[in-house]
Order: structure tokens, then sequence, then C-alpha cells
């Protein structure tokens, strides 16, 4: 019997190096033929009844792959004679939401023993870790330590599947060695988390090499086992979610998901019999930083992705880019930017500025997801579907900023209201929007909406006009916002608030602040 024992493991762009030594020897003797494991094993497309183990190594030889139900008995094994350096060995036949050991071996050097779990049944609980950017900072190619944590913390977690936003490298450059040099560091960490769960990931700007005329994916398909390499946007299914991974870093129109890859989307979420839909993609439609940056480039596109996702009934678009951690509704599709897993932090008035991943649970019922801060601590929690009062969001400028006379903002609700209306410092409330009053100082916003129970919704914005009448040039402060969502009846002067109350069906008006959690519905 042989076993395998790590005498050393080098920087990052070289290879850890197993040494196969008897294991009823006194002395430990090395074997003639020295194999070095480049990458993994990792185990990669796993389904409730088979997986994808890949590893690679420095010559060409052999491969084996022993499994089992236990880490004292691996009594299955599959082989391969072919002598090749990347080995993928598919493992079939296996138990539905079963944990499975295994160890690789190639030309009698072995692996330690990892594990992986299959997936559930269609709509059975699984558990996913999402995390991105993690890139290093200015110029760097070493990994941030901030990664190496989150790695080590997301393997406790011991998730079904992991999802990555993009950004793994801080660029994709015209020297071939740094390349090699920076994607080594990253494999090096993620390969420590597949050893366990398989990783799906999408590209990131930082990741392309756009900047030196030219898109080099080659170091994309490498770092990733995926469904489908042919192209940087793919799709799969897991226990009742039908995963589509967008890419918007498509050479010359970044920032944008159009032409043939967005008809293949509509064909993907019309075409799936999936109950629940995820959609992956690096750069997120409604930006807290990286305003007119990201699919919001083009905002008839921007928008009529959102109908899109709409229609199809979507439930949450996942994205990084933004290096923050931001949760957000529009008429029932949730967007979430996880951003948080190494690279510099972006510091808004939205918040969020904090290294995290986000561990979800998922059924084809319910979704509950969490954010997860360095110190292991819940930093934010919400569930799918959400019941309640309709939940108000501004976008693109932030609250307590200064904002020029005219300027138009961008409110968004949870759901279609029922009713919804706005009122200027108290004034008449209208069921259009206006932009900011002309004259100069301090302006509150009052929103109020009402959902299907009659139950109404409150939030109170402020901000500064500044500079007259010219709505040109926005600039904002990083304040941070103080609002609150409320229950409560909307009371401004251009309301009959005997109406109000009547419609309400209550007497006096009732202001609870309520736990902010998200909305799944199936229309």
């Amino acid at each position: 019997m042989l076993v395998a024992v790590v005498l050393c493991a080098a920087a990052a762009n070289a290879s850890v190096v197993y040494w196969a030594v008897s294991a009823d020897s006194e002395s430990l003797f090395v074997a003639a033929d020295i194999v070095e494991f480049v990458r993994g094993p990792t185990v990669n497309l796993v389904t409730n009844e088979s997986a994808v183990i890949f590893w690679r190594t420095s010559e060409p030889c052999n491969s084996s792959v022993d499994y089992g139900l236990s880490n004292v008995s691996l009594s299955m094994t599959v082989e391969n004679s072919s002598l090749t350096q990347d080995h993928y060995s598919r493992l079939e036949g296996l138990s539905i939401d079963t944990k499975y050991y295994y160890r690789v071996e190639s030309n009698g050097t072995a692996s330690p023993i990892y594990h992986f779990r299959t997936a559930p049944a269609d709509g059975e609980k699984f558990r996913m870790v999402v995390l991105g950017d993690n890139r290093p900072g200015t110029g760097g190619f070493l990994q941030p330590e901030t990664f190496g944590q989150i790695i080590n913390m997301t393997i406790a977690e011991e998730p079904h599947i992991v999802v990555m936003t993009g950004d793994y490298v801080y660029a994709v450059t015209t020297d071939l060695n740094w390349n090699l040099d920076a994607w080594a560091h990253f494999t090096e960490l993620s390969d420590q988390l597949g050893h366990y769960a398989p990783i799906y990931g999408v590209m990131g700007n930082h990741d392309t090499g756009a900047a030196t005329g030219m898109v080099h994916s080659e170091y994309f398909f490498d770092a990733f086992v995926h469904p489908n390499e042919t192209t940087t946007y793919y799709s799969f299914d897991y226990a009742g979610v039908h995963f589509v991974a967008l890419d918007s870093e498509e050479y010359g129109i970044e920032g944008r998901i159009t032409g043939p890859q967005y008809d293949w989307l509509v064909n993907e979420l019309n075409s799936t019999s999936m109950p629940m839909k995820f959609v992956v993609v690096h750069r997120p439609l409604y930006p807290c930083s990286h305003i007119g940056s990201a699919l919001d480039v083009n905002t008839e596109e921007r928008d009529q992705l959102q109908e899109l996702f709409e229609e199809q009934n979507v439930t949450m678009l996942i994205a990084g880019h933004d290096h923050l951690w931001n949760r957000f509704t529009n008429n029932g599709v949730v967007h979430m930017i996880t951003g948080g897993a190494g690279a510099p932090l972006y510091s808004t008035a939205a918040g969020g500025d904090f290294n995290h991943y986000a561990s979800l649970n998922v059924t084809s019922s319910q979704v509950n997801i969490t954010a997860i801060g360095l110190d292991g601590l819940v930093k934010d929690g919400y569930t799918i579907p959400y019941e309640g009062p309709v939940e108000i969001f501004l976008r693109e400028v932030y609250n307590n900023s200064q904002q020029k006379a005219g300027e138009m903002l961008k409110i968004y609700f949870s759901e279609v209201p029922v009713t919804q209306y706005y009122s200027w410092d108290g004034a008449t409330n209208s069921t259009e929007l206006t932009g900011l009053p002309v004259v100069n100082g301090l302006h509150t916003l009052d929103v109020y909406a009402e959902n299907g129970e009659s139950v109404w919704s409150h939030e109170r914005y402020a901000f500064t006009t500044v500079l007259g009448v010219n709505p040109t040039t926005t600039t904002t402060t990083t304040s941070t916002a103080s609002t609150t969502t409320t229950t409560t009846t909307p009371t401004g002067t251009g309301l009959d608030s005997m109406w109000i109350l009547a419609s309400a069906g209550i007497a006096t008006a009732v202001v609870v602040v309520i736990v902010v959690i998200v909305a799944f519905k199936r229309r």
C-alpha cells in the first residue's frame, strides 16, 4: 500500500510535490519516479449521481481515483492507463446527496484524501457559497491574505457548490510569465476549496486582458472546469435550480449583454423547466459604486434585462464588481452584489464595505441568505420569499448627497405598489416623481408605497440642491443613509387622511420598523 507525504509546498508558481512512500517500512522510501501534482485534485460538475475529478501532473502519466463512503475504505476505483498531464476522471453511479471520500494517484504517487457531496434531489436543501472580487490591489499578483481566510471559512461551511463572481487576478498583461504567476497564485488557493466542492466562475473585467487589445480567455478556462468551454457564458442545473453564467466582458461591448449572448440568454430562460433561476454575472445591473460602468452602461439594455428577468421569474441576479456587499430587490427580482473577498473595498453611502462571503441555503420554496464577515458573524440576512410591506430603494444617487436642481432620482420598489406617493418638503403628495426643487438648500423627499394588503411603507431621503437650475453635473457626498422602511400611513397635505385611514382599516397611523428581507414571487 502506498501513501503520500507532502514534503514541500512551494510558492504559488511552483508545484506541490507528493512523494510515494512505503507504509510498512520503518524508513521513508522515495519512489524511483517522482510525480509533481501541479494542480488539484478538484471536484467538478457534480450532479446527484456523478462527478468529475481533475488534477494536473508535471509529466504525462497514468491516473486512478480511489473513492468510497469512508476515508478508511476507498473501495471503488476508476483507472485510466492513458499517459497525459491533465487528468479528468468521471465517477458515475453515485448515491444522491451523499458524502464521498476520494484520493487520486498517478505513477504510484497519491494525493491526500478529500471529500465532496453529491447533489440532493431537485427541490431539496443544498448549501451554496458565493464570493467574488478577490483580486490583489494595484499592480500585484500575490493574492490578498483576506482571500485565504475566506477560502478557509468557506471550506468549513462544507457547501455543496461555490459560485465566484469574477476579478480573480489584478490584470492579464502581455507578459506571459507574469500572467502564469498571477493565475497560479489564484488557483493555488481556489484549488484548496475545489478539493471539496465544485466551483463555478464568471469572467471579471480584470481577468480578460482587454487592455492588451485582445481577450485572453485561456487563463479563465484553465482555472475552472465548466460545462461548456467553447464560450465564456454557460448554464447548468443543480438540485432544481437553473444557473445561467453570463460574460459581461465581451471584447468591445464590455458592460453589455447583447447580440448572440442575449439571444442565448432568452432561450436559456425560456427553455428550462427548473422552478428557480439564478443568473450570475460580474457587473451588476444596479451598482452602488461603478455607476455608469456596470450593466448600466446602456440603460435601455439594462432595463430590457430587468424586464426579461421579471417575465421569466428569475429568482436572483448574483454579481460582483463593486467591492462591497449589497442587496436590492426590483419588482420581485433580487439583486445581490458580493465583491468583498479580498480586493480593496469601496466605501459608499450604500454601506456594505466589509470583507465577506455569502452563504445560501436553498430549497424549492425558500432561499436563506447571509453575508458572513471575517469575524464569522452574520453581517446581513434575509429570506426569499418575502411577505410584507413594499421595500423602497434609492439608486444612482445617494441619500444626503448634493445634487443639481431638477435632478431626477431613481426610486425602485421590491414589487409594483398598489399606490405610491412622492412628497417634496412635506408638500402635496403626488403619484409622479419630480426632480429636485429649484431652490438651493436642503430638501426632503418622502416616498410611500402600498401593498395588496393595504399596508404602507415609507422612506425619507434628504438632498441638498446646489448651483441653481443647471442639472448637467452631479456631485455626491459619502454621507451614510439614515432612512428606514416603515409601515406608516402617508399623511402629506395632498392626501385625504380620512380616506387613507379607512382604506388601511385603522384609526391611527402606526409606525413599525420592519426587518428587511427579500421577495421571491412566482408570477
